[in-house]
């Protein structure tokens, strides 16, 4: 397998999901820690800008009022500002250390120990500390909404962001970069080539597709140009690996996909039977929320 990130069969790398949201607070530094001292070998987290352009690891588009509390210990009334129209400073005003306990959000995850004073790091705090932990891979998920300009800065800019992050530390190849706006990484590979590049990609009938004809996330992408192959169309791009949703997975997709040797990377997979299916399948990687019950179940 000349692609690092493919992996035997039954034998999948495990990525803590924003850390490991089913144990510890999404995207804080007490949740990464948590999987170097468990022994789970790649981390998964999602990165956008603040106010000049510094890049953070937070997920939604707005302070989230499921996660956050203002100065004062409140609980948001209503999803906050724009992340993208904060400095550093006010977003991390913002208490990130528990689920709020009346949001349906909030109890998704019951058994999340709560961790008050967690607050947003920056991407450079993440790839710090990953420094410290030979072999650790982070995936840097670039949030970016190809339907919506305004909720954050352009793809160009985003990649631009990033790289200036990364110049810092001598990470690459234990760096990929994943989006579910294809323009980010047409953006990316345009500007370094070399950095792994992983295309998220969601299908579920009836629901918000980001992979369809015409879709603005595939930034002019046509699944015509591969046959109607999803896996070869990203393989095609140069890609080192595909990130499906989970439940659109079949055997052929992922035949498919390591004909071209694209590695197969899923979402959010959490269910222990669940996980045992995408073993049987053969993929390379399983991205979950309970980063522990996932090497228990690979052995």
């Amino acid at each position: 397998m000349s692609n690092p990130f493919r992996r035997p069969k039954g034998q999948p790398l495990i990525y803590g999901h924003r850390g490991a949201r089913a144990v510890l607070p999404e995207n804080t530094m007490v949740g990464f820690e948590y999987l170097a001292e468990i022994g789970v070998p790649a981390v998964e987290i999602d990165v956008q800008n603040v106010q000049g352009g510094v890049p953070v690891v937070i997920h939604d588009p707005l302070v989230p009022m499921q996660l956050a509390r203002d100065g004062a210990g409140n609980w948001l009334p209503a999803p906050g500002p724009k992340i993208r129209d904060l400095t550093v400073a006010e977003l991390q005003a913002y208490d990130l250390g528990r689920l709020h306990p009346d949001h349906d959000y909030g109890k998704r995850y019951p058994n999340q120990r709560p961790v008050d004073g967690a607050r947003a790091p920056l991407l450079a705090d993440v790839l710090g500390w990953q420094e410290k932990h030979d072999g650790m891979i982070l995936n840097i998920e670039i949030k970016s909404f190809a339907h919506r300009d305004d909720l954050g800065d352009p793809p160009a800019a985003l990649v631009a962001s990033v790289l200036a992050a990364l110049a810092a530390h001598d990470l690459a190849a234990r760096v990929v970069i994943s989006s579910f706006d294809w323009r980010v990484l047409s953006a990316l590979k345009a500007a370094a080539p070399e950095i792994a590049r992983a295309y998220l990609s969601y299908q579920q009938p009836g629901e918000d597709l980001t992979v369809t004809e015409g879709s603005p996330w595939m930034a002019g992408l046509s699944l015509a140009q591969a046959g109607g192959s999803l896996p070869r169309l990203i393989a095609a791009q140069g890609a080192r690996a595909w990130c499906p949703y989970f439940r659109d997975l079949t055997p052929q997709a992922v035949a498919e996909a390591h004909d071209a040797d694209l590695a197969v990377n899923v979402w959010t997979v959490n269910a222990e039977e669940d996980m045992r299916a995408m073993m049987e399948m053969g993929v390379d990687g399983i991205i979950t929320d309970d980063p522990a019950l996932a090497l228990k179940v690979i052995g």
